[in-house]
């Protein structure tokens, strides 16, 4: 179930378990996550719970980077960047199916990129950054990244099977856009190495 705000541009709202949106039904399992279709983003109130007691991240600013990294998918959408993504692996022919987890990686990152830019902005204009608030996303950000998970359960990272990219990754990319704070600087798309 879906409870939030709604704007002529989206939906931003908190869920617990199953959540009807145009792209199927998303599962507290899935964590937090977007809706092209519907432009929808919902936040999981058990990953919240997850992340603070599971996963050690137990402050309030990586919550703020989830929250960014999500409404981030929504401005990649609106920018034509997630139908972009979306068609490269048909154009980019034969054999292209083993890379859709790559542009599903680098659309990731560069969503934790935009959430840096927010962050660096947000900060600018209000001076909202306290003491330890990056250290507490860069913190959520190690947690979540695909080889995390993975090598806490299996002992090893399975990278073929990565959506959301490793954990260094992910950090990195959040402090880029922090520090740069221009949708420029986050071009994960043309990145040699990510």
């Amino acid at each position: 179930m879906l409870v939030g705000a709604a704007s002529a541009r989206g939906t931003l709202g908190l869920c617990r378990g199953a959540t009807s949106t145009a792209c199927g039904t998303g599962q507290s399992a899935m964590g937090p996550f977007y809706c092209p279709g519907d432009q929808k983003v919902c936040i999981d109130l058990r990953f919240c719970d997850t992340l603070r007691q599971q996963l050690g991240a137990a402050g309030d600013f990586d919550q703020a980077y989830v929250i960014a990294h999500e409404v981030a998918h929504h401005v990649q959408n609106l920018m034509g960047i997630t139908d972009r993504m979306a068609q490269a692996p048909r154009r980019a022919g034969t054999g292209a199916s083993a890379n859709n987890n790559g542009y599903s990686v680098r659309l990731e990152l560069q969503a934790d990129c935009f959430a840096g830019i927010w962050a660096h902005h947000n900060n600018q204009s209000k001076q909202s950054l306290e003491p330890g608030d990056v250290e507490e996303a860069l913190k959520a950000a190690a947690a979540i990244g695909d080889d995390a998970p993975q090598r806490k359960s299996q002992g090893e990272a399975m990278y073929d099977s990565f959506t959301h990219g490793t954990s260094a990754q992910r950090q990195r990319w959040f402090t880029t856009g922090l520090q740069c704070g221009q949708v420029k600087s986050c071009g994960t798309f043309s990145a040699r190495q990510l």
